[in-house]
């Protein structure tokens, strides 16, 4: 992958307890000269000492895409496309949808990751049926394998929801079976970092096919667990993937309301049913507009790296600046720092910070200079 995408920030530094301070940022494209956004002032930032917290606004011109080359998806059924919709022995669901692929359906064009990246070469080594765990064991299984044979340098990666389903089924999940999970994803993450170069990796979350209301009696009795084990799952799930310096792609805001919820006392219930209705013929697996959902975040979130590095955030004291921007994984960062913008080669260099997801944060000790202007160039 390669980026030439920059920005800085511009700020003035505090001179007083209670000053407010100003703060703009700035694009700059390796091909351009800089463009400026429209200042915005702290509100309701005056704390003891000149802390300062600030409210940021970014303008900005569109920056070059960053590149890669392959991308892959480790997953289970619902990943490899299983869709009630479809006839026996047909698939076709949210991958197909953002890989460009038409099949039952025509797939939505403004979630094709060909938007992001024409060239870009498309693998889906999903398995139907798998368990983290047996991901997790290479020895015993070819799963992960597949994967590391396509040198993929941008991962997908959704499995879970078999192994959860096999921890609730009889009542309880116990500490060992999320040990369990939690050392198979880590697992499946560390060995795909082993790949040169290390891949960028999104891990999406899980659904919840009863909308909050899995304790009914309506539902089967082996579902019961399925609300609270999704929200726990999810939080591992993020915890797993932000801690092992992976993105984070939520699933489950976006299908709340739109399953089985509706006749088990959801009364937000959301048309179009993301599920085969009705409960009495449950289906683990979206239907196509469940599908379509879960491309549109999985999209969304690839869209997002697309535009790495970006501003997250800056803080600023007395006396020192820490600045926090997302870039993806092994992206290079150089940070450098200017008095003024009006002098000859302004910048000078703080140093070298190389990427890890989902946020990176440097912090400048600028003593009592009275003003600052910082920039991240990324790239080589």
């Amino acid at each position: 992958m390669s980026s030439r995408h920059d920005f800085a920030v511009v700020f003035a530094a505090p001179v007083r307890q209670n000053a407010l301070r100003r703060i703009t940022a700035m694009h700059t494209m390796h091909t351009r000269s800089s463009r400026f956004g429209r200042p915005c002032s702290a509100r309701g930032a005056r704390r003891a000492a000149g802390l300062l917290a600030v409210a940021l606004g970014l303008l900005a011109p569109p920056a070059p895409a960053r590149e890669y080359r392959t991308i892959d998806v480790v997953g289970d059924s619902v990943s490899a496309g299983v869709n009630p919709d479809c006839a026996a022995m047909q698939v076709y669901g949210w991958a197909h949808m953002l890989y460009g692929v038409t099949g039952f359906a025509a797939p939505p064009p403004q979630w094709a990751i060909t938007n992001l990246w024409p060239n870009i070469t498309r693998f889906n080594s999903a398995v139907p049926g798998s368990k983290a765990w047996e991901w997790a064991n290479t020895n015993g299984y070819p799963y992960l394998a597949a994967v590391l044979s396509h040198q993929p340098d941008l991962v997908l990666v959704m499995i879970g929801g078999n192994d959860f389903l096999a921890y609730a089924a009889d009542g309880a999940i116990t500490p060992q079976e999320k040990a369990q999970y939690d050392a198979s994803l880590r697992f499946i993450i560390a060995r795909l970092r082993q790949l040169s170069p290390a891949p960028d990796i999104v891990v999406l979350g899980y659904y919840d096919l009863c909308d909050g209301f899995s304790n009914h009696p309506l539902v089967p009795a082996q579902y019961r667990l399925l609300s609270p084990a999704t929200a726990e799952g999810n939080r591992l799930i993020r915890g797993i993937a932000e801690s092992n310096g992976c993105f984070f792609a939520d699933t489950a805001g976006a299908f709340l309301h739109h399953a089985y919820g509706a006749e088990l006392g959801d009364t937000n219930h959301l048309a179009p049913d993301y599920v085969r209705t009705p409960l009495s013929a449950l289906d683990i697996h979206p239907v196509t507009a469940g599908h379509r959902s879960l491309c549109q975040q999985a999209y969304g979130a690839l869209a997002r790296l697309q535009e790495m590095p970006t501003l997250a955030g800056i803080e600023c004291a007395p006396g020192a600046t820490a600045i926090r921007w997302t870039a993806g994984f092994g992206q290079t960062c150089r940070v450098e720092r200017a008095a003024s913008l009006t002098a000859p080669h302004a910048f000078a260099p703080l140093g070298t910070n190389v990427g890890v997801p989902p946020l990176n944060v440097w912090t400048d000790a600028c003593g009592a200079a009275a003003a600052g202007f910082y920039r991240i160039r990324a790239g080589p």
